[in-house]
């Protein structure tokens, strides 16, 4: 027997720190990091100070950085953006440039990475969806920011900013901004050369008709966080007594020298936060009929509340930073929330405005290709009948134009009729395993046992063979958002929107398009000196 020879050029120690990270075996107290090479360790300055401006991590100088992704050529293209914002000091230590030299290195990063973007996506042509958020900028214009959305052919979900405009106020009052915006979404496609934009988030106001005539063979889709900020309004407005209430106890009841916790008036979750304050919840001056309604309208707010904070809290993947949530889960969430205001009585006005928000055919597809709502449990016969039919559609000209795909039969006749077996012939006994009724992906998938418990994009990364022309389609329609704007925003508090307004109005297209794309390890190139 021969001994055995380890092709590896690192020696013992080297070559246990390759184990240990591959295999993910760690001391006691110990974790990847530590086995890192003491040369790749790179501090992320950058990244930090790209982030400043929303994290609310960074307060008080306590938050942990966002940690750039692992993979080849990232630690290159970190140093080499550390070295460009900062300077060493005479003791070694960094120093964060400031003024026209930070400026020029942020200008110098855009260029880079929409050079790699642009590379990137001319060799890959990923399909894309959009989604177009707004907000108002400290220069009394209007902020708007487009930004792509696609999966990787191993079912990873990217994101970034394309293009930003600035829309002075007065145009966006004369109701100009509509058609300016659908004109710069024309031409920033044009401009990226996107041949395949499935669907378009926007806002509610801007699902328009012209904006479907601009782009006919996309979905336009309502911002679903849009959608139910209106409701909650309108529930706000009708308890609007007893906010007034609520306003004066916390004004009164307040200790010195202790933050207000009022709520605002474009923010509906802060008046939930106001009225659950247990000084307020059991402050002895409710009448009996009033703190009943004040626990009426806890419960109808509460549960919207969640159902925004389970979009918002996104999971953090440590290769790829914080990922934007699936619309599957916002929508099927959002059916059970309808379900639950249903039982209430004090409630019954108001499921009718939140049912009117699910009425969109999109969003029952991507439903359909989620694991974990395939069955869709939540939709009428006719929806899901209709859903699965266009699925079975959208397969069938993924094969080829001119094949013709029967439609599904129907849940209600499949469960009554028996089933025919197919005819046999006398081959069949000497080929078991031969087929001759294929069966469809789609069928196939629906047959398949549930899983309730999974992550949609690790499944199909795991079962994109089985399912190839199914899984063409889940990865266009997966990428579709639920909301129209950044995933961790969506619970906008007044403090995060100073935050934007602090930027300054020149460098908001560089700083947004630069703090989406460190995200993509895509497009961690090192710039070209």
């Amino acid at each position: 027997m021969g001994a055995t020879v380890f092709a590896y050029s690192g020696g013992t120690s080297t070559m246990t720190r390759h184990l240990r990270r591959k295999h993910g075996i760690f001391a006691p107290g110990k974790s990847e990091q530590d086995y890192e090479r003491p040369s790749s360790t790179v501090p992320s300055f950058t990244t930090a100070m790209l982030t400043s401006f929303f994290d609310k991590s960074d307060e008080g100088g306590g938050g942990e950085p966002y940690r750039p992704p692992k993979c080849a050529g990232h630690n290159n293209v970190m140093a080499h953006t550390s070295r460009r914002y900062c300077c060493c000091a005479g003791n070694g230590s960094f120093q964060p440039l400031q003024g026209p030299p930070l400026v020029a290195a942020l200008m110098d990063l855009m260029q880079g990475q929409r050079t790699a973007l642009r590379e990137y996506m001319d060799a890959v042509r990923p399909p894309v969806s959009l989604s177009v958020e707004a907000w108002p900028s400290a220069s009394k214009c209007l902020v708007h920011v487009v930004t792509a959305h696609w999966i990787t052919d191993d079912f990873q979900l990217r994101e970034c900013v394309l293009d930003t405009m600035l829309l002075p106020a007065a145009d966006a009052q004369n109701g100009d901004d509509f058609s300016l915006v659908v004109t710069w979404l024309l031409s920033t496609v044009e401009q990226w050369n996107l041949l395949a934009v499935d669907s378009i988030t926007v806002k509610p106001s801007w699902s328009s008709s012209a904006l479907a005539l601009a782009f006919p063979n996309a979905n336009i889709v309502p911002c679903l966080v849009h959608q139910v900020d209106s409701v909650m309004q309108t529930v706000l407005s009708v308890y609007s007594l007893l906010l007034i209430k609520a306003r004066r106890l916390v004004l009164a009841t307040a200790p010195l020298n202790v933050p207000l916790h009022l709520d605002h008036s474009t923010h509906w979750s802060s008046s939930l936060s106001m009225v659950q304050q247990p000084s307020i919840l059991t402050h002895p001056s409710w009448t009996p009929d009033e703190a009943q309604r004040l626990h009426q309208l806890i419960s109808i707010l509460a549960p919207v509340h969640s159902l925004l904070e389970q979009i918002a809290n996104t999971s953090d993947d440590p290769n790829i930073g914080p990922c934007p949530p699936l619309a599957s889960l916002a929508f099927g969430l959002l059916h059970g929330v309808v379900k639950l205001l249903q039982d209430k009585p004090h409630a019954s006005a108001f499921v009718p405005l939140l049912q009117a928000t699910l009425q969109s055919p999109p969003m029952r597809r991507v439903c359909a290709l989620d694991p974990r709502f395939k069955s869709l449990p939540f939709l009428s016969p006719s929806e899901k009948q209709d859903t699965l039919d266009t699925l079975q559609r959208a397969i069938s000209s993924k094969r080829g134009v001119g094949v013709v795909v029967p439609p599904l039969p129907s849940p209600a006749a499949s469960s009554h009729t028996p089933a025919v077996p197919p005819p046999t012939s006398s081959w069949t006994e000497l080929y078991p395993f031969e087929d001759t009724q294929p069966t469809g992906d789609l069928q196939m998938y629906l047959d398949a046992a549930a899983h309730d418990l999974v992550d949609p994009l690790a499944w199909w990364k795991v079962h994109r063979h089985v399912y190839p022309d199914l899984a063409k389609v889940a990865r266009k329609l997966l990428s579709m958002r639920p909301c129209a704007g950044v995933a961790a925003e969506v619970l906008t508090t007044p403090d995060v929107l100073g935050r934007k307004q602090a930027i300054p109005t020149g460098l908001i297209a560089a700083y947004m398009f630069v703090r989406s794309a460190l995200r993509v390890p895509e497009l961690a190139v090192l710039p070209e000196k």
